[in-house]
């Protein structure tokens, strides 16, 4: 795949995208979802058989042609983890997190509990901390999904 100068404006992009296919996925799997502008979380999603409230955190990564990193930098974990759980609060869910990362020919999908999080990767009061999410695609308490894309055509 040949190197692309991306738009300016990819990184939102990225991030919007991102946050809708995460409602998306989970709305075709029974829970009602909503999208928020709120400090801390994005989505809020009702799983409609149990009433179960998840508030997500969607964090989304596009790695450049011929760029394979297997780890999410976040910057501030400690404040990461304080927005997430001062939202869930405000809104009586849940902390969970939802990681999307878009490489190569397949965009990767990971969603589970801050707490899952933090027994993978810890809870770091360093400045950055890198969550090497390929470790969630073994663990039964991480929903995830793949979305392959090979036939491409485009403009000439």
């Amino acid at each position: 795949m040949q190197s692309v100068d991306k738009s300016s404006n990819h990184s939102k992009i990225t991030g919007d995208f991102a946050e809708h296919l995460i409602m998306y996925w989970l709305s075709r799997h029974g829970f009602e979802c909503v999208h928020v502008t709120h400090t801390g979380i994005d989505i809020i999603a009702t799983r409609k058989s149990t009433g179960e409230r998840l508030g997500i955190s969607v964090k989304s990564r596009s790695r450049a042609a011929g760029q394979i990193d297997n780890a999410l930098t976040i910057t501030r974990p400690s404040d990461e983890f304080r927005k997430v759980d001062e939202a869930c609060g405000h809104f009586a869910c849940k902390p969970y997190f939802a990681i999307v990362i878009d490489q190569e020919n397949v965009i990767n999908a990971y969603i589970t509990s801050k707490e899952n999080i933090i027994n993978m990767f810890g809870h770091s009061s360093a400045s950055s901390q890198n969550w090497n999410y390929k470790k969630l695609e073994n663990d039964r308490n991480t929903v995830l999904f793949s979305l392959e894309y090979g036939k491409q055509r485009w403009f000439q």
